[in-house]
């Protein structure tokens, strides 16, 4: 690939990835839930969702996001399923209540939820969809191989996703910290269950 073409990639993929999305989100209802540490679940989970994009433009499988819609119209309903449920254990277990600073970090929700939260959000986003069937090939030059052109644009959007999720996880980790001295720290989990409920509803609303 040119130089000049990954370059491109990479600014114009970084600038969609600051971007507040239902991935930063995601990412920030957990942090706010159970502290830095709870947001690499949900950065793990967007960047296998990723991979898996990837994956499916590099065997051509994309084009079956036309040809069987209701493949993906299920895929979508299931990410969903997962969001709210997810959600709604984090508001039913808002009711741990401490004044330590640390005490956000002890509200883990742990890693496997977290990834299972970024994954089933990543996957069932239309902006993703979107993303890999209009954007994506556009930096893709036919006349050479394929594969290894994906190769190096899913590198690129490793990086640019996850500087992208880790500078919105700060945002929010320090947020959490400010709520815990404050004495809010009961509030945290609930929030961020209302917001996961929040993105689903719109993840519900977008894909119908």
């Amino acid at each position: 690939m040119a130089i000049e073409t990954i370059l491109l990639f990479f600014i114009t993929d970084l600038l969609f990835c600051l971007i507040p999305g239902p991935a930063t989100m995601v990412t920030a209802s957990h942090v706010f839930a159970g502290g830095f540490r709870n947001g690499w679940g949900p950065i793990a989970g967007i960047n296998v969702g990723n991979f898996i994009w990837y994956a499916m433009c590099a065997m051509g499988l994309i084009a079956l996001a036309t040809t069987m819609p209701d493949l993906f119209t299920a895929l979508r309903y299931a990410g969903t399923v997962y969001l709210v449920w997810m959600g709604i254990s984090m508001i039913r277990a808002g009711a741990w209540v401490t004044s330590k600073p640390k005490a956000v970090s002890s509200g883990a929700i742990g890693f496997l939820k977290g990834f299972g939260s970024g994954l089933a959000v990543h996957m069932s986003n239309p902006k993703a969809l979107l993303f890999y069937t209009a954007f994506l090939p556009q930096f893709i030059d036919s006349d050479h191989a394929i594969v290894p052109q994906i190769l190096i644009l899913a590198i690129i959007t490793v990086f640019t996703e996850t500087f992208g999720l880790l500078l919105y996880a700060v945002v929010a980790a320090r947020t959490a910290d400010i709520a815990v001295k404050s004495g809010n720290a009961r509030y945290l989990s609930r929030i961020s269950g209302i917001v996961l409920l929040l993105v689903a509803t719109a993840m519900l609303v977008i894909n119908r």
